[in-house]
Order: structure tokens, then C-alpha cells, then sequence
């Protein structure tokens, strides 16, 4: 009798994909990466844009309007010195610096000289007083104390202030500001070499504004 071979029974049951179009089974074609689009840079937004043209626009405007008050502000020169040198005009000094009282010259100087008018009752001039009494060690830095008192009312002050570097002239009766059309302080003049007063300032006026004017009436 003859036997026939046993049946498998056993089925292949590995999953077989569907060929695609190119007729590739799925499960011997190669994973493709999904392929990451390249990044862009982020734009600015047109709020954004918007928001800083708007701040350009007001620090500008700001700029403008403070250097419109300014030359508003500023005094004008004197008629008498405005087309001609200033005269040579000796001074007596309270402080002549560190030497004590003297007599200080306007006019021509080697040196371009910053003449600043002040008041022991000004409160700006409280601010910028030590300022110029640094600058001083280094610039020639005359002063004139308008309307302050006595010449012991204001020796006191720059005694108490610890003032010692600058050159004090005294006005207590606002000649010699009335001389030079100052009605306010502090107000300051620049002097050329030549003797001209080249720049008029007044209010506050920073040590580095001081020393660029100075600076430039130098070169």
C-alpha cells in the first residue's frame, strides 16, 4: 500500500504588500526620510516695522525740539562784541584759581576761554558749579558771580562748595552781566584765541559739551 507524502499543513503567513505602480513589493522598496523643507528666516512683521518707524519718528522729533529750545533759549551776543574782538578788560578776582585774589584779563588768550555767569541762589548753577571747577584744572574757566552778595557772602560759598579751582569775579551789582546783556544764569560764553565770542549758551550744559566747545575753538 502505497503512503502519500503528508501534507504540509503549514501556510506562509509573512504579510506581502501590494506592488505598487513601478511593481515593487512595498516590503523590499527602500523607507524613504520625510524630507524637512528648508527653514526660512522669520520676517519682520509689519507691526513691528511699524512700531520702531514710529519710535525713529519721536526720537527725532525730541532731538529737534530740544535743539530748537536751546537756540531759542540761548542769548544773544553782545551788539559791542559781536562783529570785533572783545576788548582787553581786567578784572579783580575773588579766587584766581588755587592763588588766592588777583585780577583776571578778557579778551584775546592763547587759550579759548569759557566766561560763565552764575548765582549763589541758582539752583542749576548748584549742578554745574562743580563741573566747571574740574574743568578748570585744565581749561581756562572764568566765572562771574551775579547778584550774589558781598564779596565775604560769596568767598563763603566757594569755601563751603569746596570751589577752589575757579576764577571768581564778583558783580553784586550785575554791571558787568548788564555789560554783557545777561539776565539769567547760568549763561555762558566762548571765547575764541582771537577774542571773539564765538558760541552763547544758556542753562545746563554738560562737561563734555563744555570741553567739545572749547575743543573746537582750539583747533
Amino acid at each position: 500500500m502505497t503512503r502519500s507524502a503528508p501534507h504540509d499543513d503549514k501556510h506562509d503567513h509573512t504579510p506581502h504588500g501590494v506592488p505598487d505602480s513601478s511593481g515593487n513589493s512595498p516590503r523590499n522598496s527602500p523607507e524613504k526620510t520625510p524630507e524637512t523643507p528648508p527653514e526660512t528666516p522669520p520676517e519682520t512683521s509689519p507691526k513691528k516695522r511699524r512700531r520702531w518707524r514710529r519710535w525713529l519718528i519721536e526720537i527725532a522729533v525730541f532731538v529737534g525740539v530740544l535743539l530748537a529750545v536751546r537756540a531759542y533759549m540761548a542769548p544773544a551776543i553782545p551788539t559791542d562784541f559781536a562783529d570785533a574782538p572783545l576788548p582787553a578788560i581786567t578784572f579783580p578776582t575773588l579766587t584766581n584759581g588755587t592763588t588766592g585774589p588777583g585780577t583776571t584779563t578778557l579778551g584775546s588768550n592763547p587759550r579759548p576761554t569759557a566766561l560763565v555767569f552764575w548765582a549763589t541762589w541758582c539752583g542749576v548753577c548748584h549742578v554745574e558749579l562743580p563741573w566747571l571747577n574740574d574743568l578748570a584744572k585744565t581749561h581756562r574757566i572764568i566765572t562771574v558771580a551775579m547778584q550774589s552778595g558781598s564779596a565775604d557772602a560769596v568767598r563763603q560759598y566757594l569755601n563751603k562748595n569746596q570751589l577752589d579751582h575757579l576764577t571768581v569775579i564778583n558783580d553784586p551789582d550785575g554791571q558787568i552781566a548788564k555789560q554783557f546783556g545777561v539776565s539769567v544764569t547760568p549763561t555762558l560764553f566762548f571765547i575764541a584765541p582771537d577774542g571773539r565770542i564765538a558760541m552763547a549758551e544758556t542753562g545746563i550744559t554738560s562737561p563734555w559739551g563744555i570741553r567739545l566747545r572749547l575743543w573746537w575753538l582750539g583747533l
